[in-house]
Parts: structure tokens; C-alpha cells; sequence
């Protein structure tokens, strides 16, 4: 089996770390026909105001697919195209966006998956063009990994090429947990996680980013097959809560709030509902 891509080396203990917070008021309506695309439309309402998304993935010829094609209501189009098994174990990508009055984006990509190995490379065509690589190996449960970000500033005349970013990762993983350490902006930070499955419906993780000082310990506990209660605290007091219920099939609500204990009575706290229907 080959090991996580070197981004996703930690991505157990980040994604119960993360999924499924929101302090905005969001909804989800994912749909699909019969010809097998994908639709889902977003609609969120924030403080500022209301944004809205649609996307759409499908497979127009076989190992061909597009997996995003996406319209904003700020006026940015977005689309991801992938070739599988353009060769063995390889796979293509192509990534492009533009609108909303930014600057276009363009990226190729080409990830290459062996039994112990895994290979990510790319190039943004826009920027540079930039060139980016990234490895994983995995030996008996450790999993070594590195990154590197090389512009070649063909694009700037007054520029020289730079070497803009490098990082390390390893983890180990083991029958319930995984745990990991990993750097990032040129080795100068460092992040801990340690996710641990203890039971089928409890799972509990902690991070530490050393830049900040900031130590996050959270858990998920599900309660049954309908309800979960997910809970995080940090180092700074910052508590946060979700109540995850799957009223019926394909229709799911989420609550969330976060209170900054440490100043109770000031107007920082913030609340969010998320209504997922598909």
C-alpha cells in the first residue's frame, strides 16, 4: 500500500482538528443524475455578505475526469481535470482558474504511486513558472517525507531564481494511532500531531505548532448512528464545539460555536449552522 502524500502526512489528526467546524451560517445541496455528474451548490452568509459556489464532476470519456468545474458568485471560474493511469501508477493533472478581477492561475501536475513510494510533482505555468516536487516512502510503519519549491523567475527579468521553500515530514503509524512531526516555511517551524483511535465511535487527536506556541488537544465521540459530539480546546482558551446530527438520510445538520474562555464577557465568541442536504 502506498503511503500518504507528503501534505497529507499529518492529515488524521488535522482533518478531526478542522472538519466540519464553520462559525458562518452554510448551505450544502450535493445532487447526481443519472449519467453519473456530480452537482453541488454552496451558499454561505457571512458577517460581509453572502457568497455562493457551484460545482460540478464528471468523467466525459473513461480514465478521464474532471473532478472540480466551478463558478463563484464573485466571478471566479474554476476547473480540475485529472488522466488516471496515463501510464502504471501514474496520473496527470491539470488545474486552471480566473475571474473575480484576481490573477489567473494555472498548474500541471503528475503524482506517480508505487507500493512504498509516492512521487508529486508540478510546475505553476503562471507564477515563475514555479517548480514543485514532493516524495513519500513508507519502512515498517515510518513514513519519511520532503518537499521542495524552486522558482525559476523566467517571468521577472530583474529577478533571480530562488529556491523558495523545503520542508521534512515523518510519522509512524501503528494499529490506532498515528503520530508525526513535520516543518514548514524552510524547516524554521515545526508541527507535532498525534491522532489515536481508542474505540469505533471515539477518536481523539492533539497538534502543537511550535511557532506559535499553540497546543490543540480535540476528540469526536459518536453517540449513534445519527449523532456525533466533536470538541476542541487550545492553549490560548479558544474552546470549540460541534453537534453533528444526521436527521434522516442525506439530510445533515451541524452546529457549531466557539468561546474564547479566557474572556467570557467579551463580544469574540461565534456560532454556525451548516445544513447538508445530499
Amino acid at each position: 500500500m502506498a503511503p500518504p502524500k507528503f501534505k497529507d502526512i499529518s492529515k488524521s489528526a488535522n482533518d478531526l482538528m478542522n472538519n466540519d467546524y464553520c462559525f458562518d451560517r452554510k448551505f450544502k445541496l450535493k445532487s447526481k443524475t443519472t449519467n453519473g455528474v456530480e452537482l453541488t451548490s454552496e451558499l454561505s452568509m457571512k458577517p460581509k455578505g453572502v457568497s455562493a459556489k457551484l460545482t460540478s464532476k464528471f468523467s466525459p470519456f473513461e480514465g478521464i475526469s474532471v473532478d472540480k468545474l466551478s463558478v463563484t458568485t464573485a466571478g471566479r471560474f474554476i476547473t480540475e481535470a485529472s488522466l488516471k493511469n496515463a501510464m502504471d501508477g501514474v496520473s496527470l493533472k491539470v488545474k486552471a482558474e480566473d475571474g473575480a478581477s484576481m490573477a489567473p492561475a494555472g498548474e500541471l501536475c503528475l503524482d506517480y504511486k508505487a507500493d512504498n513510494a509516492i512521487v508529486n510533482l508540478s510546475v505553476d505555468v503562471v507564477e515563475g513558472p514555479t517548480l514543485k516536487g514532493a516524495s513519500a516512502f513508507s519502512y515498517e510503519g515510518f513514513v519519511f517525507g520532503g518537499e521542495l519549491k524552486y522558482n525559476t523567475a523566467f517571468d521577472n527579468k530583474d529577478a533571480k531564481a530562488s529556491l523558495e521553500d523545503y520542508n521534512a515530514a515523518v510519522a509512524y503509524k501503528g494499529a490506532d494511532y498515528t503520530a508525526s512531526l513535520s516543518t514548514k516555511k524552510k524547516a524554521s517551524q515545526y508541527n507535532v500531531a498525534v491522532h489515536h483511535k481508542v474505540s469505533k465511535g471515539v477518536e481523539v487527536a492533539t497538534t502543537y505548532a511550535h511557532s506559535s506556541k499553540l497546543l490543540t488537544i480535540g476528540g469526536i465521540y459518536k453517540f449513534d448512528d445519527a449523532t456525533k459530539f466533536q470538541g476542541k480546546i487550545d492553549s490560548k482558551g479558544t474552546v470549540s464545539a460541534n453537534v453533528i446530527q444526521q436527521v434522516r438520510p442525506k439530510v445533515k445538520l451541524i452546529a457549531s460555536a466557539q468561546v474564547d474562555a479566557k474572556n467570557f464577557a467579551q463580544d469574540t465568541h461565534k456560532f454556525g449552522l451548516q445544513l447538508v442536504l445530499g
